[in-house]
């Protein structure tokens, strides 16, 4: 996509780092970024914070509702940001795009990050909002039985990974799971990682060093890290899964969806042609993106209808 080569050629120029990265410099880009190429943030009919789920000392959420008659149907949605990155400001635009388009109530996650909170720590604090959720459908406004889990990067593998934990506790399943360039392969050994090393702003050594840095000592195969490692896939959500054409975690998508296909999962795949990671945050820079995320809208609707 031009647009893309355009933010490769000049936002997205950084100097090679021979070391390990800066975690207080990744965190602050990931604030950067949506500010500069997000645009203004879309008006949606409610947004507000609240202290999410008593456990632990409170996890912070943040609702936003779109002008749509109440019980809405509600995505409950983890971050990316290598589980390291990503607060509610950072993925603020994005959420509410997710809200308008889907004519859902998007409830956002700030969970706990690596390296000071690894495995499972995020994924307990996804577990724990969206149990909440179920549990106060009705003081939220939304329709208990309507209830999606999703995320980007590394928040969709969260909501890959608690979708296994849901069926390995005999409870139900979430309406639909969207996952965008989902990050479901802790061993990277799938050949995006190799055709997309470098040169498309997320490198394959940066998205190994974020695997590590979450799953501390966790063997890459655990299912509930790495959902791809999951010797069965039968009996989760429905899945809508978006990759990007240029991304290191293209193949993990790809192979997710094969696999729920051929575990009897429904899996609608949406190939976005022209893009590389992260593009979803970017819809004030490039117009196509707009396009993808009402493409990505549209399948998802269906998938929770």
């Amino acid at each position: 996509d031009p647009d893309i080569c355009r933010l490769l050629d000049t936002v997205f120029l950084v100097p090679p780092n021979p070391g390990p990265p800066d975690v207080a410099a990744l965190r602050a880009a990931g604030e950067a970024a949506p500010k500069l190429l997000g645009g203004d943030p879309e008006p949606v009919a409610a947004c507000h914070d609240d202290a999410g789920p008593a456990a632990g000392g409170g996890i912070p959420v943040r609702l936003y509702r779109p002008d749509a008659n109440a019980p809405l149907p509600a995505l409950v949605y983890a971050h990316g940001g290598g589980w390291v990155t990503g607060s509610l400001e950072s993925h603020d635009r994005l959420c509410r795009i997710l809200a308008n388009r889907l004519a859902a109530c998007v409830i956002a996650i700030d969970y706990r990050c690596a390296p000071e909170h690894v495995f499972p720590a995020a994924l307990d604090d996804v577990d724990a909002v969206w149990k909440w959720a179920k549990e106060h459908a009705a003081t939220l406004g939304i329709d208990g039985n309507r209830i999606a889990i999703g995320g980007d990067s590394s928040g969709a593998n969260l909501a890959a990974a608690l979708t296994l934990r849901l069926r390995a506790r005999r409870l139900p399943q979430p309406r639909a799971q969207l996952l965008l360039y989902p990050a479901l392969d802790a061993a990277s050994s799938l050949p995006s990682y190799a055709a997309f090393a470098t040169g498309y702003n997320l490198t394959a050594a940066q998205m190994r060093w974020y695997w590590d840095a979450y799953r501390a000592n966790t063997p890459p195969q655990t299912p509930e890290l790495s959902p791809l490692a999951s010797a069965d896939l039968a009996g989760l959500a429905p899945a809508v899964i978006a990759v990007a054409a240029c991304d290191v975690l293209r193949d993990d998508g790809l192979a997710y969806a094969k696999r729920l296909r051929a575990a009897g999962t429904p899996a609608t795949l949406i190939d976005c042609a022209g893009m590389i990671h992260g593009f979803l945050r970017w819809t004030g820079a490039v117009p196509a993106a707009v396009a993808w995320a009402d493409a990505i809208a549209v399948a998802t609707r269906a998938t929770m209808d």
